[in-house]
C-alpha cells in the first residue's frame, strides 16, 4: 500500500503537468494571429482556352473588379490550373496582383522537372489584407522563370473572395 505522501506527490506532479500544458496551449493561441473576417462576396471564373507561356507574363483570366466598400478588406485568391509541356528544368510562376501591386505571397513556382510531359493540376492560394476602401482590380498572370522555357496552361479556375473585418 502506498503512503499518503506518495499520492500527494503524484497529484502535485499531475497538477504541475496540466498547468504547464495549459500554459503552452494559451501561449500558442497568443502567438497565432487568426483573421476573423466576414465573407462579403465570391467571384469565380473558368477558362478553357490554351495559353502558351514564356518569360513574358500572360493574363490567365480577365481582370476582376472587387469592392471593399467603405472599409478595408482582405482578399483571398485561389488559382487552379493544368500546366503541361513545361520545359524540363524551368519553372512556371503564378502571379496575383491588386491594382498592379503583387500580393505578398505571389510568384508561386511549378517545377518543370516534376510536370513534364503530362498535364498536372496545380492549386495555389494567395492572401492580401488591408486593401483600402473602394474598388480594386485583381489580376492573375502566368510566366516562366528562365529564358528559353515554355509551357502551356489549359483548363483553369480562379476564386476571389472578399472579406471585411
Amino acid at each position: 500500500m502506498r503512503s499518503v505522501a506518495h499520492h500527494v506527490r503524484n497529484a502535485g506532479a499531475a497538477v504541475f503537468l496540466m498547468t504547464a500544458c495549459a500554459s503552452l496551449r494559451a501561449g500558442g493561441q497568443e502567438v497565432v494571429t487568426a483573421l476573423d473576417r466576414t465573407l462579403q462576396k465570391t467571384h469565380m471564373r473558368q477558362e478553357a482556352t490554351r495559353v502558351t507561356l514564356s518569360t513574358t507574363p500572360v493574363s490567365a483570366f480577365a481582370p476582376t473588379t472587387i469592392q471593399c466598400g467603405n472599409q478595408t478588406c482582405s482578399v483571398r485568391v485561389e488559382v487552379s490550373s493544368q500546366f503541361f509541356n513545361v520545359t524540363s528544368g524551368n519553372i512556371v510562376r503564378i502571379h496575383v496582383k491588386s491594382d498592379g501591386n503583387p500580393f505578398p505571397s505571389t510568384g508561386f513556382d511549378v517545377d518543370g522537372g516534376i510536370n513534364r510531359p503530362v498535364a498536372t493540376l496545380t492549386t495555389a492560394a494567395h492572401l492580401k489584407t488591408g486593401l483600402s476602401p473602394g474598388s480594386h482590380s485583381v489580376t492573375v498572370e502566368f510566366d516562366m522563370r528562365s529564358p528559353g522555357g515554355t509551357a502551356e496552361a489549359g483548363i483553369r479556375t480562379v476564386m476571389i473572395q472578399v472579406f471585411t473585418p
